[in-house]
């Protein structure tokens, strides 16, 4: 408090002059004074109050003005999280049909299913990591830890390998998921691939102040200054080179260092062996990189305590930046890479030098020599696809579909498996001619013929092929369509991939349509994707897929919602249907996709639509703001209007680029665009600029935020703002 009564000597002349208190030096100037009523004091406080209220407030003011850009969050609309515990979470599997490791599975991971009950002959490695062992923007198959599998099958080694990891996770959520889903799989071993960026996330994530003071760092920019977190932080994993001993850099060590002894010592009492593999960034393998430093702090760190470890820099290194796809995460081929130098290092047994790796300290890995020709490994592959042992010949199959274009040179040797004796062999064969793409063009007709054949790995494996490849002239389509309907659940999966991605025209409606209207069928949620993808042509289906959008299969009701979305305004007369959709829990934002996808003649839903705008999911509000900025109307503007203030990021982006995209009138969109310009979200405050400019001539009040914004943090934010004033001469 700036007043006080009982130490006048020290009280500041703002005080003295809000409140009425001077200092002695003054008073012994003045005639005595009488003493002051009650309201005189009062007023005092009062002054005192306001004064107090002025300052901080201009305090906030300029902390806000000046104040950088917020790092960018993930939005919550990307992936539905499940199982969120504070500092740990998995994924909502997003998957509506066969097989569950195309998405998620049913413990949130990115993986294939396990079952808790491991292989006598096999080795169980649970896989410990972030984005990077995830396999970020790779497919789920190319990730380190599935390479790693396939390429140990190859060799005749029974490694039964777990992706424990997702994106965000730091070796805090890392020792979590092994208490609570990894442990239950009893594990051989687990392996933590440390991303380098775990360092920073631990300091950043873990170094909270107190919960009041957190409460009003998110509110107040003065606070977040007076504060200082963003000192306490590391900012960048460059820091980790340019200042090793700062302070902060080291506690982010530390706090690391700690989950990974406790890790240790979870993982060897359970009987497990444990490992670290310590990735790279991209930086680090072009030209000019600076020393090691961070992987040399964690050498030093697993040296100490007797933790075997694999620094893949230097393979990583030989291949260059073509080993990543972006900063930090690995291409097709620097996950294989990685996967190959984990294969072959003293970290799994079985391999050269294993029994010292045991022991600590770093674990060997071959000279292994990565060319632009291909990866080192197809001599070898082409030998074990010859091989009298069918589980190695499937082994390199699978293997060689990881490869992709990279498997060219054995297309002939795997269009030769597809008449192997072993179904599997025949399968997987099919899979990594797929993989290949138009180079395995020449075997069309075999896989069209093995979409006929008496095992269902091979009939899924053929379509898959097929929809990579394209069919051959001729009756591929109709062969495609017909397997819709094939008795097992991968073939009609597959099937309607393929025809997806081929695109079936117009004639193919009909036979789909009926395999919709088979409600007893197994086709019907397969066929519903299908005509999907056809799109507007469609139009015909419209009453089959509202029959089968109320399918008690949640599959078949979710392709069937998503198609009619995709058909478009011609599936108007599906908007009943899909406003009672919206009532279902599973289906809720599927159904505001699609009435969107219809657009406005879909305006009788609008109410419907309004009401879940305070749904306790984002992602729902999300896409219910995307669909009435679609629907348009008074209605939905006022509805959007409101949304502009939504807890949740992409919710207020969304209502304030569909207020702008719809030409909303002034006196409803100004009030929210003028509060848009102060949104901790940058692209809410550009469209906010935007719309606002769309509104004709600048109001005092649009210009008194414009002048604002033209100081932004954001450089895209002052630029608008500066160039709208200037156009209207403000």
């Amino acid at each position: 408090m700036l007043f006080s009564h009982t130490k006048p000597l020290k009280t500041s002349w703002l005080t003295a002059w809000s409140s009425g208190v001077y200092p002695l030096s003054e008073m012994a100037l003045e005639p005595r004074q009488p003493a002051r009523s009650a309201r005189e004091i009062a007023i005092g406080i009062a002054l005192a109050c306001a004064t107090t209220v002025l300052v901080l407030g201009g305090a906030e003011l300029v902390a806000r003005l000046f104040e950088p850009a917020a790092k960018a969050k993930p939005a919550d609309y990307i992936t539905d999280w499940q199982d969120w515990d504070g500092d740990f979470y998995t994924v909502k599997s997003t998957a509506v049909g066969w097989p569950p490791w195309e998405d998620y599975n049913t413990e949130g991971l990115r993986d294939r299913e396990h079952t808790l009950l491991k292989r006598a002959s096999s080795w169980r490695v649970a896989c410990l990591g972030d984005s990077v062992t995830l396999g970020y923007e790779i497919r789920p198959e190319q990730a380190w830890p599935q390479a790693l599998e396939e390429l140990a099958g190859a060799e005749g080694r029974d490694l039964d390998v777990m992706n424990v990891a997702l994106g965000g996770w730091a070796t805090r959520q890392e020792l979590i998921a092994y208490r609570r889903i990894a442990r239950r799989y009893h594990p051989d071993q687990v392996l933590v691939g440390i991303c380098l960026n775990d360092v920073a996330e631990m300091q950043n994530n873990l170094a909270r102040p107190p919960k009041a003071i957190a409460a009003l760092y998110r509110r107040s920019a003065l606070v977040r200054r007076l504060v200082g977190a963003q000192e306490r932080e590391i900012g960048a994993v460059e820091e980790l080179f340019r200042v090793p001993e700062a302070a902060n850099v080291r506690r982010g060590y530390e706090r690391m260092f700690a989950d990974l002894r406790t890790l240790r010592d979870e993982t060897t009492a359970d009987g497990a062996r444990f490992g670290i593999v310590v990735f790279p960034f991209r930086f680090q393998v072009a030209a000019g990189a600076p020393p090691p430093r961070a992987q040399a702090e964690i050498a030093e760190f697993c040296r100490r305590e007797r933790i075997p470890f694999l620094d893949v820099l230097p393979a990583l290194a030989r291949l260059g930046e073509a080993a990543f796809h972006d900063y930090d995460h690995f291409s097709p081929r620097g996950a294989r890479l990685v996967a190959e130098q984990v294969l072959e290092s003293s970290l799994l047994p079985g391999s050269a030098g294993a029994e010292a790796g045991a022991e600590a300290g770093a674990a060997s890995a071959p000279e292994a020599v990565a060319t632009e020709e291909g990866p080192p490994d197809l001599p070898r592959l082409r030998e074990a696809l010859a091989a009298p042992d069918a589980a190695r010949r499937l082994a390199a199959a699978r293997a060689l579909s990881t490869l992709g274009e990279q498997a060219a040179p054995l297309a002939n040797e795997l269009a030769r498996a597809l008449d192997d004796k072993s179904g599997e062999v025949r399968g997987a064969a099919a899979w990594a001619l797929g993989e290949i793409g138009a180079a395995a063009a020449p075997a069309g007709p075999r896989l069209l013929e093995l979409l006929r054949d008496g095992d269902p790995r091979v009939r899924s494996g053929a379509a898959h092929a097929l929809g990579e490849i394209g069919v051959p002239s001729g009756s591929g389509m109709s062969e495609l369509v017909a397997c819709l309907a094939d008795p097992d659940e991968r073939v009609r999966w597959r099937a309607a991939d393929a025809l997806g991605k081929i695109g079936p025209g117009a004639d193919a409606v009909a036979p789909l349509a009926a395999l919709v209207r088979d409600v007893a069928g197994p086709g019907r949620a397969e066929a519903a994707q299908a005509l999907g993808r056809i799109g507007p042509p469609a139009q015909g289906a419209v009453p089959e897929l509202i029959e089968a959008a109320s399918d008690p299969r949640l599959e078949v009701r979710s392709r069937a919602v998503w198609a009619l979305g995709r058909i478009g305004p011609a599936a108007a007369q599906a908007v009943g249907a899909l406003r009672a959709a919206l009532d279902d829990p599973e289906l809720r934002w599927r159904a505001a996709d699609a009435l969107g996808g219809i657009g406005p003649p879909a305006a009788a839903a609008v109410p419907d639509l309004v009401r879940r705008l305070d749904d306790p999911s984002s992602n729902v509000r999300w896409r219910v703001a995307t669909a009435l900025g679609a629907i348009g109307g008074r209605q939905a503007l006022r509805a959007l209007a409101v949304a502009a203030a939504d807890p949740a990021e992409n919710v207020r982006l969304a209502a304030v680029t569909d207020l702008v995209q719809l030409g909303a009138e002034r006196a409803l969109a100004e009030p929210a665009l003028l509060v848009a310009l102060h949104d901790p979200d940058s692209r809410v405050r550009r469209q906010a600029v935007r719309g606002l400019g769309r509104l004709g001539r600048v109001s005092p009040a649009a210009r008194r935020g414009l002048e604002g914004a033209s100081h932004d943090p954001d450089e895209a934010v002052r630029e608008k703002a500066a160039s709208l004033l200037a156009r209207q001469g403000l």
